[in-house]
């Protein structure tokens, strides 16, 4: 018994850092911009995924941008919040005027 336990060890934790995963990444999608509107509004929309099979929900820009009730968009800003590799979680934040 003693001797499968070292083994058994080891590769559970190799297998559990394939599942590790940063909770949060932010990616902005447009570039700095000398003319772009100073941002007044922000709008946000989100999406919602279970076991990698169960989607609710709408992350889109256009649905992001009608909630803040933006016009002329200055940034986009995605975000991904990862729990356990288990519940993922996009947010959409547009900024503008």
């Amino acid at each position: 018994m003693k001797k499968l336990l070292l083994p058994s060890l080891i590769s559970l934790l190799l297998c559990s850092a394939c599942i590790m995963q940063p909770s949060v990444s932010n990616i902005s999608e447009m570039e700095e911009a000398e003319n772009a509107p100073i941002p007044t509004l922000v709008g946000k929309s989100s999406s919602t995924r279970w076991f990698w099979l169960f989607h609710t929900g709408d992350d889109s820009v256009e649905l992001a941008q009608k909630n803040g009730g933006i016009k002329n968009i200055s940034s986009i800003t995605r975000t991904c919040n990862r729990y356990f590799g288990i519940v993922v979680q996009n947010i959409t934040t547009v900024r503008g005027e």
